[in-house]
């Protein structure tokens, strides 16, 4: 299964790294990216039309009401659930500064709403989150060490 983490507010075709104000947070992104994608396909992609594929699970990342919160845990038993069932990618959207304009969240169709909690995070830092998140979930699931519960 694919991962693709969708930046909004990133153009089409500019280096992900121009996407961060702050070299650090770019950093930290890209290890926790880099983990990810040693258990499984992942790029990074800019703002892109939203269409379903078939095959293709949509999460967008929103505090919103009506979202839904998933422990590490939860999210580990998710994955494995979307893997066993032969899905082939997953993206996982993440809105820039603004967040999402009720258009933008019809119109991208999410299979989930996902959401770290009731605080607003900088859209960076939800960028971090997802993919330290992810990358948690991807050791729960092969039982190493990452994740000891605390």
């Amino acid at each position: 299964m694919i991962i693709s983490v969708q930046l909004q507010w990133l153009k089409q075709g500019i280096n992900p790294r121009k996407a961060f104000k702050a070299s650090a947070a770019f950093e930290l992104f890209q290890d926790y990216f880099t983990r990810l994608s040693r258990f499984t396909p992942a790029q990074v992609q800019g703002n892109q039309t939203s269409r379903v594929q078939p095959g293709y699970e949509t999460w967008i990342c929103t505090p919103a009401k009506g979202a839904t919160l998933l422990s590490s845990e939860e999210l580990a038993q998710t994955l494995a659930k979307l893997q066993n069932r032969g899905t082939k990618g997953l993206k996982i959207i993440i809105g820039g500064a603004e967040g999402f304009s009720e258009k933008e969240l019809s119109s991208f169709v999410p299979n989930l709403k996902w959401s770290f909690g009731p605080m607003t995070l900088p859209h960076e830092l939800a960028a971090i989150v997802a993919c330290e998140q992810l990358y948690r979930a991807f050791t729960i699931h092969h039982k190493l060490p990452y994740h000891l519960k605390h």
